[in-house]
């Protein structure tokens, strides 16, 4: 009986150290997926976002677009002037397009903390907002990316936000844009 007693003690002892430490692992688990850098939480998986992953995704595409909107907004005329391969016209069909360029800026910087507020503030208003949000920041990504690669390989603005926007537009549309939408036709249906 008290063998019986002892071997019964050891396994909810075993039992009880391999709870724990799953209960370690998982909150270990847990404030890494918290300090993962946006971009890797934004690359990482398949499924919908969740909307504090959202709101940081959110909040790393706007620092990083209002990054790259400063340094678009030093270019000035003086930026074309001295290259060989940009002559008058050419010039100035630039000036238009970056004129352009810092407009869909502003506004996807505009959009992005709207999206942060609305989270933070009124989160059933995010929820209701959120589909028209996220496609007001992909639509204006979608149009202005190729004139951000083409700022780039005329050496006029050295950045990472074309190549942040190439990864990331896939995924906006598929793991936010895409649910959001299919989410909010299901409940039209249901009405």
């Amino acid at each position: 009986m008290a063998r019986k007693k002892v071997f019964l003690m050891f396994l909810y002892s075993l039992l009880l150290i391999f709870a724990s430490h799953g209960l370690v692992e998982a909150a270990a688990q847990s404030n890494s997926q918290r300090s993962r850098s946006p971009l890797l939480t934004l690359t990482d998986g398949w499924g919908p976002f969740t909307s504090e992953e959202e709101i940081r995704i959110a909040g790393y595409l706007k620092q990083e677009t209002q990054s790259y909107l400063t340094l678009v907004e030093a270019l000035g005329p003086e930026s074309f002037q001295g290259r060989p391969y940009i002559d008058g016209e050419s010039a100035h069909i630039l000036e238009l397009i970056v004129l352009d360029l810092q407009i869909s800026l502003k506004e996807i910087i505009t959009t992005l903390g709207l999206i942060e507020r609305l989270f933070r503030q009124r989160p059933a208003d995010y929820v209701q907002s959120a589909p028209l949000l996220w496609l007001t920041v992909v639509k204006d990504i979608s149009l202005e990316k190729g004139n951000a690669r083409n700022m780039e390989r005329l050496g006029l603005v050295q950045s990472n936000w074309p190549s942040i926007v190439d990864i990331s537009l896939p995924r906006l549309f598929s793991r936010i844009l895409e649910p959001k939408l299919t989410q909010f036709l299901r409940r039209g249906e249901k009405r």
